[in-house]
């Protein structure tokens, strides 16, 4: 076990093992004075302040230390930000009165265990060796037949400097975790319900989830939305790193927008090598950023795009401020009755509202048109907040049947109904024995009787 003044100094300059990483990146941005600016941003959620995490870094790749808000200028779609002494918040390794507190969610779905397990483990324990006097962990493993599903196997325990309760965090991590299946979203949840509600309270300082997984999440009760807005909610970021399958259908999505959504960063490790590296540039990054805290007055859903700047060097990052709203204002379709069987029948129009960004269109059964004109399909597509829609489709065969097409835009659905005739009955959209043909046959057998009774 590494001493206290070697972890001390590990904190401050970086985790060891990343020094070599640091000053390959910092030939890559050499300066007079500075290495590099590295910023990411928790933008969420609208109703409270934007928070940039700033890690500079000098010409040996070692943190800047001292900083204040004369030092950082910034900008936020162009426009300069003004920022007092209370918005800077120094690093942990700088401020004995920061400390870190993660959890890490750990995959023990079948494919991801049977071949990184021991990696996976090694680099959790690492990392926690890396950790302080006070910092705090916990750990969560999960898969989705074992019976505890996404479980705390460890609470939040405060790290001791290799003593009894690093002991305990050591063996949670090695513990095994029996099961298979990939229930992603309702690990995070089960980690934010840590974080928000530990046995006991945290420090002061830098909060994150860290997940490991290959990004499926084809077995949760909860959506990867859900989890995105429950960390938004608690303004807790996900750092994910990607292993085994991460690659997979939609499965580096997952990864990306539990990441980017939150504030966090997504780290693909697709070698064992690369997992212990991703956790290292993790705890770098927690140990070594200032928060900057920016007021302001965002809270619309558009991207938007910061700039820091440190003696002439800076960084970007864009952000959001909530998830745009692409379920529209409820609508509906007037249901048809009494149609001849085997026609066309087209839907009123209705007006699409309540949606900030296009959303997707798509139908079953039937056509659509936006605008109403004369060209239907039912290919998906997408729809803007104003457009108006319409549904056509073919009336069943059969008389006294119903058919239904169903127009989806966003999460809402509708759907619009023809109903045939009655067999033997006149009305709508079809023919009977009535009408003018009736008329006709009506007014000729009323001529023939009117000439027979003349030649009488």
């Amino acid at each position: 076990m590494i001493s206290q003044s070697r972890r001390l100094a590990c904190r401050f300059f970086g985790f060891a093992g990343f020094s070599a990483a640091s000053l390959m990146l910092a030939a890559l941005f050499a300066a007079p004075a500075w290495s590099a600016v590295e910023l990411r941003v928790e933008g969420r959620p609208s109703t409270g302040p934007i928070k940039a995490h700033v890690k500079v870094t000098d010409v040996n790749g070692d943190p800047v230390p001292a900083l204040d808000e004369n030092d950082f200028t910034i900008l936020i779609d162009g426009e300069a930000i003004t920022i007092a002494s209370d918005d800077v918040t120094l690093p942990p390794s700088l401020d004995p009165n920061q400390r870190v507190s993660v959890v890490f969610v750990m995959d023990y779905s079948a494919s991801v265990v049977n071949e990184f397990r021991d990696e996976m483990q090694d680099a959790v324990n690492a990392f926690i060796a890396e950790m302080v006097d006070g910092d705090h962990a916990a750990v969560v493993k999960f898969n989705a037949t074992n019976p505890a599903g996404a479980s705390v196997v460890v609470p939040f325990t405060e790290v001791d400097d290799g003593g009894a309760n690093e002991a305990a965090l050591n063996a949670g991590v090695n513990s095994d975790y029996d099961g298979n299946g990939t229930n992603t979203a309702d690990a995070i949840l089960v980690a934010l319900e840590e974080l928000t509600n530990p046995p006991s309270a945290l420090p002061d300082g830098p909060k994150a989830i860290i997940l490991i997984g290959d990004g499926s999440n084809n077995e949760s009760s909860a959506s990867i939305e859900e989890a995105i807005a429950e960390a938004n909610v608690a303004i807790i970021p996900v750092f994910t790193i990607g292993i085994g399958d991460f690659d997979g259908p939609g499965r580096t999505a997952v990864l990306t927008s539990l990441a980017v959504d939150t504030g966090g960063a997504f780290f693909p490790a697709p070698d064992a090598g690369d997992i212990g590296d991703a956790y290292v540039t993790v705890g770098d990054l927690l140990n070594n950023e200032y928060l900057i805290t920016v007021a302001n007055g965002i809270t619309d859903c558009a991207e938007h795009e910061m700039e820091v700047t440190v003696q002439a060097q800076t960084a970007t990052a864009t952000f959001t401020r909530r998830t745009c709203d692409s379920e529209p204002d409820p609508f509906s379709f007037t249901a048809l009755t009494d149609r001849a069987p085997g026609t066309g029948a087209t839907s009123d129009t209705v007006t699409i509202t309540g949606i900030e960004v296009p959303a997707h269109i798509s139908v079953i059964q039937g056509n659509y048109s936006i605008g109403c004109t004369d060209t239907f399909t039912n290919a998906p597509g997408t729809i803007e907040s104003g457009e108006t829609v319409c549904v056509r489709h073919q009336t069943s065969d059969a008389f006294s049947t119903t058919k239904t097409s169903t127009l989806t835009v966003g999460g809402f659905a509708a759907t619009f109904s023809t109903t045939t005739r009655a067999e033997g009955g006149g009305g709508g959209g079809g023919g009977g024995g009535g009408g003018a043909l009736g008329l006709i046959a009506l007014l000729g057998l009323g001529g023939l009787l009117f000439a027979r009774r003349r030649v009488a």
